[in-house]
This record gives C-alpha cells, sequence and structure tokens, in this order.
C-alpha cells in the first residue's frame, strides 16, 4: 500500500506517529509503529509484565492486523496466553512472535494444528486462505476466530458452512464495525423500529498498489476485502431494526472499468423499500489511514457517524452528540468475541447473509455488470 512507514522520512514518521496519538492513544500507536518496522524492541515501552498463563491461542496470517490488533488487544485482555504462530513470511512471523512473547513459532500450518493445548485458532492470513484453514480447524474441533471475509467464493462458501454444521466448535467473524460504540448506540434507537432504512457510507479507503497481494485475482477483488465491511454493517442494521430482506436490486458504478472494483459505487434497494449507497474511493492514500461516514434514517430516527470518531443522532426533538477519543471501530470487542457472553457474539445468520450479499457483487464486478437483482434465502 502507499505510504510505506518504513520508507517515510524521519520528520514524517514522527508527523504520522504524533497524529496517530491523537486519533488512537499512544500506546496503541506505538504498537502500530513496531509493526510498521519490524521493531520487537519497541514492546517495553508499551507491554507491562504478564504474569505465566495457559497458552491455548495460536494465530494463523502475521502481519500488521495480527501485529496491531489481534494480539494486541488479546494481549491485554488475557496475558501470555498465545501458543504458536505462521505466517510464510518468517520476518512477519520472528517479530510476532518475539514481541507478544509466543511459546513457539510454526515452519507450517500443521504444525499449529498438531500443537498441543491449542483450542482457539485465529485466522488472519490472506483472504483466499480464510475458508481452508478454518476448515481444516474446526475438522479438529477447534473453536476458530476467521477474520473477514469468510469466504472469497461460492464453493468456499458452501464448504465452510458444511464445516461448521459438523463441528462441535465454535465460529467466530471479524467484522467489527457493529462493535464500535457508535453503531452499538444507533442500534439501541432502531431496534424493533420495522421502518425502512435509509443508509449512506463515504469511505477514503488505502491505495492498494498493483503488486499487493489484494490484487491476486484468486484473493476475491477490494469487493472481498473491503467492502465487504459495509455490506455486512448493513445486514447487521437491518436485523436491529427487525427486518432483513429477501430480495435486493443492485446499481454498480465504475469510476474505471479497468479497475473495477476501485473508486466503485453500490446502490441496493429492496422489497422493504431500504435504500443504501456505498461510495469507496482511493484516489490517494488517506493519511490518518482508512475514513469513513455514515448517514442513517429509520423512522423517526437520524443518525450521523463521522469517522466512528463522531456521532450524532436525532430522535424528533432529541438530539445526542457523542464523540470517541481513541476512535473505535470495534476492533477490540469483535476480536474478544470468544471472551463475551454469548448474546454478545455475532449472529452468524447476519454473516451468511451479508456474505451472499458480498459474493453476488463480486460476481458483478467480475463481469462489469452495472445491474442486478437476486435473493437471499437461508
Amino acid at each position: 500500500m502507499a505510504y510505506d512507514f518504513e520508507k517515510m522520512p524521519l520528520a514524517i514518521k514522527f508527523k504520522k506517529l504524533f497524529r496517530f496519538t491523537k486519533i488512537y492513544g499512544v500506546r496503541r500507536s506505538v504498537v502500530k509503529a513496531a509493526g510498521r518496522l519490524q521493531k520487537p524492541i519497541l514492546k517495553h515501552l508499551v507491554l507491562g509484565i504478564s504474569l505465566p498463563k495457559t497458552r491455548f491461542i495460536s494465530v494463523i496470517g502475521c502481519g500488521q492486523f495480527s501485529f496491531s490488533s489481534v494480539c494486541y488487544f488479546i494481549y491485554w485482555k488475557l496475558g501470555d496466553v498465545f501458543l504458536s504462530a505462521y505466517d510464510p513470511d518468517t520476518k512477519k512471523r520472528d517479530a510476532l512472535t518475539s514481541f507478544y512473547g509466543f511459546k513457539g513459532k510454526a515452519d507450517n500450518f500443521e504444525e499449529i494444528l498438531a500443537q498441543p493445548g491449542l483450542s482457539l485458532l485465529y485466522v488472519v492470513s490472506n483472504h483466499a486462505s480464510h475458508t481452508p484453514y478454518a476448515i481444516a480447524s474446526l475438522q479438529k474441533g477447534i473453536d476458530t476466530y476467521i477474520e473477514k471475509p469468510v469466504s472469497i467464493s461460492w464453493q468456499q462458501f458452501t464448504d465452510l458452512k458444511e464445516a461448521i454444521k459438523n463441528s462441535p466448535a465454535k465460529v467466530y467473524v471479524g467484522y467489527n464495525r457493529p462493535y464500535s460504540p457508535a453503531i452499538e448506540r444507533i442500534s439501541s434507537s432502531i431496534a424493533a423500529k420495522q421502518k425502512p432504512l435509509s443508509l449512506s457510507y463515504y469511505i477514503s479507503g488505502h491505495v492498494i498498489d498493483a503488486g499487493h497481494w489484494y490484487r491476486d485475482a484468486n484473493e476475491g477483488t477490494r469487493i472481498c476485502g473491503n467492502l465487504s465491511h459495509w455490506l455486512d454493517l448493513t445486514i447487521y442494521l437491518m436485523n436491529t431494526r427487525g427486518h432483513v430482506p429477501s430480495k435486493y436490486k443492485v446499481q454498480l458504478g465504475y469510476a474505471d472499468t479497468n479497475e473495477p472494483d476501485d473508486n466503485i459505487s453500490v446502490n441496493i434497494t429492496t422489497e422493504y423499500n431500504d435504500l443504501v449507497n456505498i461510495v469507496i474511493t482511493s484516489r490517494t492514500e488517506p493519511f490518518e489511514g482508512i475514513n469513513e461516514t455514515l448517514n442513517l434514517q429509520c423512522g423517526n430516527v437520524i443518525a450521523k457517524v463521522d469517522d466512528f470518531r463522531k456521532l450524532a443522532i436525532w430522535e424528533d426533538d432529541k438530539l445526542y452528540k457523542k464523540s470517541y477519543r481513541p476512535k473505535d471501530v470495534g476492533h477490540k470487542k469483535a476480536i474478544l468475541q470468544p471472551f463475551l457472553p454469548e448474546d454478545q457474539r455475532r449472529d452468524w445468520r447476519e454473516i451468511e447473509l451479508s456474505t451472499a450479499l458480498m459474493l453476488h457483487i463480486t460476481d458483478m464486478v467480475r463481469s462489469k455488470a452495472t445491474q442486478a437483482e437476486f435473493e437471499l434465502n437461508f
């Protein structure tokens, strides 16, 4: 991606780090920098001393998200509970395991599954590998956390659902926006409203270079890699208001058909009279990371979210305002789902519906279609 932190001039590095401390706080910002720089020595600035614990969690995929989010939140919740990690990039694997004090590091995925004591696996690898890794883990009876997207093809999706059906293990999914405080507050206002939704999203996303693995044709396009977040949030909000439609009309607008999954608008209407519009653009790399806004209307509720830093809700004559510092897009609670009360974990039916919607739109983008109708039946 653009803005390679390691190659930035020193002055720009400090400027970015300072800006991030204003958004995410000092500790998390230092961890983000440590992940980018692959500098485990920085752990002494941000990690406290943890007493020995039972080690039962392993991680597959040791990139920036594992470093700055997954392991960060698990460590501060549970301490030294990490067994082993694997990534084809041994530098990333070694940096992660050293920083968080993993018991060991694996040379392949089979070693991860064979590790005695493993009862929870976090799958945070490249998108196309999520389903096969998750299926192998579930077949071993291991509780499995799958980062988004859960699948990047219809066949993968079918295979995953079958594996979940036949496994006693629990499954958790990494769509985090529903766990953000702003969305939780909106959800409490629209719960069981049984009214049509009007939703508008505008996302300034990362610039993804031509050589980045996201661009691999087998990785599901940016529809699976990015847009899936807001499709999932849409299904979640529909379910919250009390009805998830089955019939969808989708219109796509491409800024450049040579790159159909970049700078795209998605317009969705349903038989319930919902109106959803998503614009995701990546014409420049946002210096402070991905930036997003959300506008919602449902019955007498009007809401605005500004980059998950500010929230405003109007309900008739009542006005509610809230600022969030540090910025919170829900990563902490999403990652810690295995340790939340059962009623706070994501409903798998929502994940099935949002994944099917994502795969339908992925098919449209691959064929550069501009409109289609389909039904979600589960």
